[in-house]
């Protein structure tokens, strides 16, 4: 590749911010925000109890009723059910993030 074109890359990709929406467009109705501050409440820095979980998914939820999002019932369904698999903390089958493990990109 060009240095050029290289370096330009670079930059671009420095001045993005990292899309924490998973399975949705983070640019609508200020999701990303939303999906980052769940990431970081339980799922980056947390690993807490199923309490702190669920207090992270309505806090997500109550986000984007607030941005008056059509899919906000819907995410809360899909984080409630299905969030123990993208971040699960308590060893078993395994500990951390899966998502990543699967989603390389994400």
């Amino acid at each position: 590749m060009n240095p050029g074109i290289a370096a330009a890359y670079s930059i671009l990709m420095a001045d993005q911010e990292r899309h924490y929406c998973l399975f949705m467009d983070g640019t609508k109705h200020n999701r990303n925000a939303g999906c980052r501050a769940h990431d970081n409440a339980y799922g980056i820095y947390g690993g807490g109890t199923e309490r702190d979980r669920r207090a992270a998914d309505l806090a997500l939820y109550r986000h984007m009723r607030s941005n008056r999002d059509p899919l906000a019932p819907l995410v809360l369904f899909f984080t409630t059910v299905y969030g123990w698999f993208f971040f699960n903390y308590h060893g078993r089958p395994w500990r951390g993030q899966l998502v990543r493990k699967i989603f390389r990109n994400y």
